[in-house]
């Protein structure tokens, strides 16, 4: 399980830098995220007394994510509201779905979800009886 989380680290810190997702402070969110998720991991597979700070530090980075979707959706959507004349015709269910489809915008909503997944990983993992020796 512990593999898994630090694959999904791994393969978010390099989506992130092929993105080159360092361009403002809110961009910088992810990347505290990493670290809180490496360093949960770190402490998870080091000592098995560390599971409420290892359950905090993915609880920050759950939120994190949301937030994450949060903003990635809205970007999108401000997008489409500056782009199409028609935007305006569409009710408002259906500007927020092409928002969240990325019908309109260029930001991947679900790729904050990569952070979410380790989060949910590492959560899982301390849930999981430690082998004994």
């Amino acid at each position: 399980m512990l593999a898994l989380v630090a694959v999904g680290i791994a393969g978010a810190g390099l989506e992130l830098a092929f993105e080159r997702h360092w361009q403002s402070f809110t961009q910088l969110i992810p990347w505290a995220a990493l670290a809180a998720l490496v360093v949960a991991l770190v402490l998870l597979a080091v000592s098995a007394r560390a599971v409420t700070v290892v359950r905090v530090l993915a609880g920050v980075v759950l939120l994190a994510s949301a937030y994450g979707v949060f903003m990635h959706v809205s970007v999108n959507h401000g997008v489409g509201a500056g782009m199409d004349p028609a935007w305006d015709t569409l009710s408002p269910l259906t500007q927020w779905w092409y928002a969240l489809t990325k019908t309109v915008g260029a930001a991947p909503p679900l790729a904050p979800g990569m952070l979410a997944q380790s989060a949910l990983l590492l959560l899982l993992a301390t849930l999981m009886p430690k082998p004994r020796a």
